[in-house]
């Protein structure tokens, strides 16, 4: 894939990311469910941060991390509070992103491993 493309892609990604958890922040501030509302809200400023051009390779990996640990922690929430909602089906979606930001998660740590032992 294109480097420029590709980098374009994960900017946008991180920039819909921060969109849908600050439109849920908004809801679930609206249902009076403050804690989820505020995790949503952090969750989206952390995904902005990703858009900052200047930040260092190191600065950058931390902040991934960080990015991915908050979304595991949003759509597990969120699945969470459809199911004790009573929701049918649309808990599934969000247990299937919270279990898919994991492997990500994984798969970004083995990455790092694999790059720093090729460094050493």
């Amino acid at each position: 894939m294109n480097p420029k493309l590709k980098a374009k892609l994960f900017r946008f990604s991180f920039l819909l990311n921060a969109f849908i958890f600050f439109i849920g922040g908004l809801g679930l501030l609206e249902e009076g469910k403050n804690a989820l509302a505020i995790l949503q809200f952090v969750t989206a400023l952390f995904n902005l941060f990703m858009l900052l051009k200047k930040l260092s390779p190191k600065k950058r990996i931390a902040l991934n991390y960080i990015i991915l640990i908050l979304n595991i922690l949003v759509a597990a929430s969120v699945a969470f509070d459809y199911y004790f909602m009573g929701k049918e089906k649309i808990k599934y979606l969000w247990f299937f992103a919270a279990f898919m930001y994991t492997v990500a998660l994984i798969v970004h740590i083995r990455k790092q491993r694999n790059s720093e032992a090729r460094v050493h």
